[in-house]
């Protein structure tokens, strides 16, 4: 597991890039180690095959790639992540920022060959929650050390009307999976709805849908599981075909109210291959209350999830009111 450990460095709080092991599929860790010389969150932790690994720190700038050889022990070989073809994010030209997993295609020794992710930025002179963000897909066949054939996909992309005024509205993190009939499902985080823009808060994005019957080549339209206030998501395939999604519940928001105090992290299932999501039946993996007073307020974000060897699934998301992480081990039913 890899993770970021906040500390104190010439008085001020950073987040240092931290990793830790189990050898009891999830019961017991090591303690925790920092990488050296990391520093900020890590994204999009990717299994490459035979003990190699790879994640992604997009800040501070410019973004890092961290790979390793040994499953982790250590982190020796680092490269500057490869820019994005066009846009911007956080005044850097061709950033590709990441949350979620990726797609990753192996040949018979257990190698990876293919892998695909999506990222995001926005266009130049754009201005976030107003404009869209443009959801990026792009593939890798060298692990993950340069990306070929990058898209935008147009059907990532809508419109929503509030007080009389149309917004364009798009997407941004996302996570891929390869459903058991060949599609390949993506979960995307959305752009708020047009009536919290003026909140500039994006707590209160949303989670979103969209399946490829051709390999990526076309995309069919974003379907909103959750329109505000659930994101995060991780797409797991379970060895019956079942997909599991899991999310981080920043705010517990239905038909775009807020409906309690309730935060935390859960998860719903598809059995057809990504066409449809049973949201009324959610796993709630962990939740608790929360409210400071102030509007939307903050309580967790970020989050990972693993299949692990005996068939449970790992998640691990962030609980800011307990200064650490909540590991939730357990198995999705039917």
């Amino acid at each position: 597991m890899v993770g970021a450990k906040r500390e104190e460095e010439q008085g001020k709080m950073v987040e240092k890039t931290a990793v830790t092991f189990s050898k009891d599929v999830g019961k017991g860790w090591e303690p925790i180690r920092v990488i050296e010389g990391a520093i900020g969150r890590p994204m999009m932790l990717t299994n490459l095959g035979k003990g190699k690994l790879v994640f992604q720190i997009d800040f501070p700038s410019p973004a890092w790639q961290y790979f390793t050889s040994d499953y982790g022990r250590t982190w020796p070989d680092r490269q500057n992540l490869q820019p994005a073809a066009s846009g911007i994010w956080d005044n850097r030209e061709g950033h590709m920022a990441v949350e979620g997993n990726a797609l990753v295609e192996y040949d018979a020794q257990g190698k990876a060959i293919r892998i695909a992710q999506i990222g995001y930025n926005l266009d130049k002179g754009a201005k976030y929650p107003q404009d869209p963000t443009n959801g990026i897909l792009r593939w890798s066949t060298d692990g993950a050390r340069t990306w070929k054939d990058e898209t935008r996909p147009q059907e990532w992309r809508w419109q929503d009307t509030y007080q009389g005024k149309t917004y364009v509205r798009g997407v941004s993190e996302g996570s891929l999976v390869r459903a058991k009939n060949g599609w390949l499902v993506a979960t995307l985080r959305t752009d708020m709805p047009a009536r919290f823009i003026e909140f500039h808060n994006d707590n209160m994005e949303g989670t979103s849908v969209s399946i490829s019957k051709d390999d990526g080549k076309s995309w069919s339209p974003v379907k909103t599981l959750f329109a505000a206030g659930r994101m995060h998501a991780i797409l797991l395939r379970m060895p019956d075909g079942m997909l599991v999604m899991t999310y981080i519940m920043r705010q517990d928001i239905e038909n775009q109210r807020l409906v309690s105090y309730r935060r935390g992290c859960g998860a719903v299932v598809s059995r057809d291959n990504g066409l449809t999501w049973d949201v009324s039946r959610e796993h709630l993996l962990d939740d608790f209350e929360f409210a400071d007073g102030t509007r939307y307020a903050l309580a967790c974000g970020h989050l990972y999830s693993a299949l692990l060897s005996d068939g449970h699934i790992l998640t691990c998301y962030g609980n800011y009111p307990s200064k650490g992480a909540g590991l939730i081990r357990w198995k999705p039913t039917v």
